[in-house]
């Protein structure tokens, strides 16, 4: 029924939680046209009626159990400058032999999410939300909560219904008429919050459909836990055990910070070692980075994809990935005509300069016997604990008849390259596949599921089959919605463990970043170029002009070119108007316009002045 992810059709066609399944049954249906019934907030013209929703109406007894002190959890706040930023909650199932704690964060500002499930020690992600997974009750929870407390996303009607459902239930419900119409109120509330979001303003429900559509939530990093980044600042219901309440809240750090609690110490060879990114130690590590290094640290999770405007910051954050594990990062960019045989390796003329790989320093038949383990590494890079002698020879073997074919190829007129992502599957690395959205060839992305998969395998020409190394991180980067840009095949996208949706720089991030790599211009001269840069942005929106770009780039390239040229409005023509729209006529108008009014060259001086 409904477009938001917890709100899909198997959400309405769950089994009814009691004494709800009985009275539906008795009633014959699960729906109401009683006024009484329905939301303010619907505004539908015919056939007006309220639904009941199984996993909303799982969420609010939960959340009323949690409130009248029935069941165990917690729910709160955080609040910076007296306003709520985030709530907070905790479910806590102890049916098992320890209790399974789940923990649920929501941005109201942005809509976004963030969830783990702690059992003992272990943080681990929550299920995937689905048909056959999770059913998202806590969400449910907690925007009930948070509809019910004065805050951002707090309603009236949901808060009185709400308190009168929370009394029933404490009651044990001895009024079923009563219950059905605060429960059919408060599913028809949320729902409409939620799916009329856009169109209702303040009254609706910010949330990140796109972050989850694919049903995972983003785990909540354990460095995030303890460094206090997740305060609770107020607790409202129940005790909370994992997010315990801090007065202070620290940043999540930098590269140089960070990067020693991160390394995975892995053995690399010379070659490797120079692979390691080695950006500035002072960079501010994002939150998607982090979250990436978390969910790699702590899950099998492997193949993640950030997509987003031209630079936003895509093969930075990869970059930054790879020096927080100590790993080597390769790149391979997809083009328009790419195949499935290019993903792979590449036919190249023999032009006799192509030496013979390193030898390798074989194991000995001691080291088989002791350690095979150790001796399989040795050669292979990868260490399986459990493997038996028999079977790491085997490997070795392999490995070695491989390293032969590949130096034999220099006899022939052609000598076959493998791709850089068969090159990082080999070894512990971490491969970006930058641009795969604009492959026009049809399947081709499809090739890679061998590798995207669990399985991890994937033959080249040679006929060789190259298992992915289980600690290699494969991170897809792409422009989305750019022209030339083509949606995934669905079995490609729903390998990704993790989305993460680059929102683009504000002003003021434009402005910090720039800093970062350029000097000799005052702060005041670059934030107003920045938030010109933003301007421009919402102009060719407003005026549909498309088939250009304005962003990060534009803003650099605009400041390095004023320094060199000391004219700020004729860098500007160069630069951002340049590349803002395809057509002359648009550019004068975006010159005019957004430059001339708020630049002009100081004759002589060479400097700028705002106008």
């Amino acid at each position: 029924m409904g477009k938001t992810k917890i709100l899909e059709n198997w959400t309405f066609t769950r089994s009814m939680p009691a004494p709800f399944d009985t009275e539906v049954l008795r009633r014959g249906k699960k729906d109401s046209t009683e006024e009484s019934c329905l939301s303010v907030h619907n505004k539908m013209t015919r056939g007006r009626r309220a639904t009941l929703n199984s996993v909303t109406l799982r969420g609010m007894l939960l959340a009323a159990d949690i409130i009248n002190g029935k069941s165990k959890g917690a729910m709160g706040v955080e609040t910076e400058n007296g306003q709520i930023c985030r709530y907070y909650v905790e479910t806590v199932d102890s049916s098992g032999a320890a209790d399974e704690i789940r923990i649920f964060i929501y941005d109201p500002k942005k809509g976004n999410w963030r969830a783990a499930v702690k059992k003992g020690e272990m943080l681990s992600p929550y299920p995937r939300i689905g048909e056959s997974g999770a059913s998202g009750k806590e969400m449910f929870l907690l925007l009930a909560y948070g509809s019910m407390v004065q805050g951002p996303i707090h309603d009236q009607e949901f808060e009185d219904s709400f308190r009168t459902f929370v009394r029933e239930k404490d009651k044990g419900f001895p009024d079923m008429d009563l219950a059905m119409e605060c429960a059919f109120l408060c599913c028809d509330n949320l729902y409409r919050r939620l799916e009329n979001r856009d169109s209702l303003g303040a009254a609706g429900i910010p949330f990140r459909n796109d972050e989850i559509a694919a049903g995972n939530v983003t785990v909540i990093p354990t460095v995030r836990l303890k460094n206090g980044r997740y305060a609770v600042t107020r607790t409202d219901y129940g005790t909370f055990r994992v997010l315990e309440r801090k007065e202070a809240v620290k940043s999540s750090g930098t590269i140089g910070e960070l990067k020693s609690g991160y390394n995975r110490k892995f053995p690399l060879d010379e070659r490797e070692k120079d692979l390691v990114p080695a950006l500035p130690e002072n960079y501010q590590v994002p939150v998607e980075v982090t979250e990436i290094v978390e969910a790699v640290l702590h899950t099998p999770m492997r193949v993640f994809m950030s997509a987003g405007e031209s630079g936003t910051g895509k093969t930075t954050n990869a970059k930054m990935v790879a020096q927080l594990l100590g790993m080597p990062y390769y790149f391979f960019t997809c083009g328009e005509g790419t195949d499935e045989t290019d993903l792979v390796s590449t036919m190249i003329p023999n032009i006799g300069g192509k030496e013979a790989r390193p030898e390798v320093e074989l194991p000995t038949f001691e080291d088989m016997v002791m350690d095979p383990a150790s001796a399989l590494e040795r050669v292979c890079g990868n260490y399986e604990e459990e493997i038996s002698q028999e079977e790491a020879f085997q490997r070795i073997l392999s490995a070695m008849y491989q390293t032969g074919f590949q130096n034999g190829q220099g006899e022939k007129d052609y000598v076959m390259v493998e791709s850089s992502i068969v090159t990082a599957c080999r070894r512990p690395s971490v491969i970006e596949i930058q641009e795969p959205s604009v492959i026009t060839k049809p399947g081709t992305l499809v090739k890679l599921n061998g590798l995207l998969d669990d399985g991890a395998a994937i033959t080249l020409t040679s006929g060789e089959v190259v298992r992915r190394n289980p600690e290699t991180v494969i991170l897809l980067t792409t422009n989305m919605g750019y022209k030339g840009c083509r949606g995934f095949n669905e079995s490609v996208l729903s390998r990704m463990r993790m989305i993460h949706y680059c929102e683009p720089l504000t002003a003021k991030g434009m402005v910090e970043r720039v800093l970062k790599r350029v000097s000799g211009m005052e702060r005041k001269t670059l934030e107003k170029m920045a938030e010109t840069v933003c301007e421009i942005q919402k102009y060719c929106r407003t005026e549909m002009i498309t088939g250009g770009v304005c962003g990060y780039r534009e803003f650099e390239d605009w400041v390095w070119a004023s320094l060199v040229q000391k004219d700020i409005c004729g860098a500007a023509k160069r630069t951002v108007v340049a590349k803002a729209a395809p057509e002359a006529e648009e550019r004068e108008e975006i010159y005019k316009t957004q430059i001339l009014t708020k630049f002009e060259v100081e004759s002589g001086a060479g400097g700028v002045k705002a106008a």
